[in-house]
């Protein structure tokens, strides 16, 4: 497979990339490349120029702030797999990062690219959604921020307009613990079904959840109502069976060539189910 004939641009700015996105609206940036280049390679997509975001240093760099973590949009799987503050603050993602593709995939593959590209079966999608990210954007007419609920819109489709890029995620420090499950065909494979359980439990009692679903919609899946009567519970296996099973009910399930609707919506329940079943018996 041959790629179709495009141009290629690498600049060193955030700036004089956005000049370059529109100067040329048949362009478009260039992260890590794991998942736009085999697009290209299939012909599925044939951007006119490539706007290489890699030479850009500020989109590599990571911050822990006051109440919360910037991280670069630009900062590939491997480093945030191997970053400590990730490690501490945020150990949803860092389970979730072991599921990511493959070893190969994970040192060239960025955490903004993956976010921006939006596919349903990416882990990074659900993590900033369930840690109620703010994704920061900035474009012709400056920066701007939206939580990760108003961002993602669709399989492939996000907020994103003309002309803007992706420069970071701000993720804010829940307090919670976490748990994060994924069934998928093979290692390394999108995965069929995933579910992001958080939890704050005091004297025993669930005093706030949060969770949420991945890969069986065409976007991250809040279960608002499951998170409503998990709180003021006690996490027993009877609770914890009617949460799961109240929190896949009612989602629209999509069906692929690799799972129907009704697989997906029972391998989610399960993996709910696993999930809070770790948080409660602490086998993190």
């Amino acid at each position: 497979m041959k790629f179709p004939p495009f141009s290629y641009a690498c600049p060193t700015s955030i700036a004089e990339a956005i000049e370059l996105l529109n100067d040329d609206e048949d362009s478009r940036p260039l992260a890590g490349g794991q998942s736009l280049l085999p697009m290209m390679a299939l012909r599925v997509a044939a951007p006119g120029m490539l706007v290489d975001l890699g030479g850009i240093d500020m989109l590599r760099q990571s911050a822990v702030l006051p109440d919360s973590m910037r991280i670069g949009a630009m900062v590939t799987h491997a480093a945030n797999a191997a970053s400590l503050d990730i490690w501490m603050h945020f150990p949803l993602m860092s389970q979730a990062l072991h599921h990511v593709a493959h070893q190969a995939v994970r040192n060239r593959g960025t955490f903004g690219g993956s976010i921006a590209h939006a596919d349903a079966g990416a882990e990074m999608p659900l993590v900033v959604s369930a840690l109620d990210g703010m994704l920061l954007l900035q474009g012709p007419g400056g920066a701007r921020a939206l939580p990760a609920a108003d961002f993602f819109q669709g399989h492939y489709t996000t907020a994103i307009e003309p002309g803007e890029i992706l420069t970071g995620v701000e993720l804010p420090f829940s307090g919670m613990d976490w748990a994060f499950e994924e069934m998928a065909r093979r290692s390394g494979d999108l995965a069929i079904a995933m579910a992001a359980a958080g939890v704050r439990v005091e004297d025993g009692i669930c005093r706030e959840a949060r969770l949420m679903f991945g890969s069986i919609s065409d976007r991250p899946i809040r279960a608002a109502e499951a998170e409503a009567y998990l709180a003021e519970r006690e996490l027993t296996p009877s609770v914890i069976r009617e949460a799961a099973a109240m929190a896949a009910s009612g989602i629209h399930a999509r069906s692929d060539t690799h799972a129907s609707a009704d697989y997906r919506l029972s391998l989610a329940t399960a993996l709910m189910r696993r999930a809070l079943t770790r948080l409660a018996t602490g086998a993190m």
